[in-house]
Parts: C-alpha cells; structure tokens; sequence
C-alpha cells in the first residue's frame, strides 16, 4: 500500500512542474502578443496614409489614362494605314475609268464590265466618306499650301499674271490628318528678268 501511494506521488510530483512550467510560457505569449499602444513610437499618422493612398490613387489614374491614349494612337496609326491602302485602290480605279474609251458603257459586250467598274468606284468612295475620309482637290487659283499639297513640278507660262495650280493627284484627309497630299504643278508667269535675257 505504501510503494503504490509513493508512486502516486511521485507522478503527482512530476507532473506539477510541467503545469507551472506551461502557466509561464502562457502568460509569457501573452504578454508578447499584446501591443503597447500607449508606448508607440510609430512616426506615420492618419495624415500621411491618406497622402500615400492619395498619390498611388493619382499614379494608378495617371498610368490608365496613358495606357488609353497608347491604344487609341495605335489603333488610329493601323486604321490609317489601312485607308492609305484604300484610297491607293481608289486610285487605280480612277484611272480606269479615266481610260475608258468613249462610248464603252454603250457596247452591249462591254456594258457591263465598265458599269461594274464604275459601281466599285462609288463603292469605295462611300466607304472612305464612312470613315471620314475626304478628298484634297485644289483649284486652279488657290493658293498654295504645303500642309495639303506638294509641287512635282514646276512650270512657266507667259500668259498669266500669278500662279496657279494644275491637279495631278487627288489627295485625301481624314479630320484634320493628312492621308496623302495632293500633287499638283505650280504653273508660274515668265519672270520678266529671266525672259530679258534669254
């Protein structure tokens, strides 16, 4: 009776140690864990995390509005490509029709192919005024503006007074973008000097 009373205090013996031991580590943790608010040293106030919040609010804003205006730019710089090859077909078709010999349309056999050709021509032309295409064709008399046309070439006539333009190629606009110029020949009066001394 004795040895099993001694071995029942002996493991009663053993394992108080253990119960304080685990008190102490408790307690411990839970005075790590708990922050001292009222001894906080931390220098960042409401104030500045607004700010911070602010600014990268503002920076996101500012990359998106860049992001935009990048895709925008390439997508204008593709869709004017693709009308620059557009008005090149239009083009062709011109002179087709420019070449046409006078009464074709009339021919029973060929009727039908130079009304085609036509039909496509307006087609085309319709297309482009879709997409806000317009054309540059200057008269004779206006003046000459480098943003909008281009001398080939350059020619003297003795029975004008001032310059004028002769059209060669039809150019062509989109807004206030140029697609291609218009090429013409600047027809300039004989320079009276010059024509002294031929």
């Amino acid at each position: 009776m004795t040895r099993i009373m001694s071995e029942k205090e002996e493991q009663a013996k053993g394992e108080e140690p253990t119960d304080q031991a685990t008190d102490l580590t408790t307690e411990e943790t839970d005075q790590v864990d708990e922050p001292d608010v009222e001894g906080s040293d931390d220098p960042e106030t409401v104030a500045e995390w607004r700010d911070r919040a602010l600014r990268a609010h503002a920076e996101m804003q500012n990359m998106r509005k860049r992001l935009d205006t990048e895709v925008e730019d390439r997508t204008r710089a593709r869709t004017e490509a693709l009308l620059s090859e557009f008005v090149t077909l239009q083009d062709h078709l011109q002179l087709a029709l420019a070449s046409m010999p006078e009464g074709l349309e009339q021919n029973k056999d060929s009727a039908q192919f130079a009304q085609g050709v036509r039909a496509i021509h307006m087609a085309m032309a319709m297309l482009l005024n879709r997409f806000g295409v317009s054309e540059i064709k200057p008269e004779a008399t206006d003046p000459f503006n480098p943003d909008e046309h281009e001398a080939i070439r350059t020619e003297e006539r003795e029975d004008l007074e001032q310059t004028q333009m002769e059209l060669v190629r039809v150019g062509y606009r989109i807004g206030r973008r140029i697609l291609r110029p218009a090429q013409v020949c600047l027809i300039k009066p004989v320079d009276p000097a010059t024509n002294g001394e031929k």
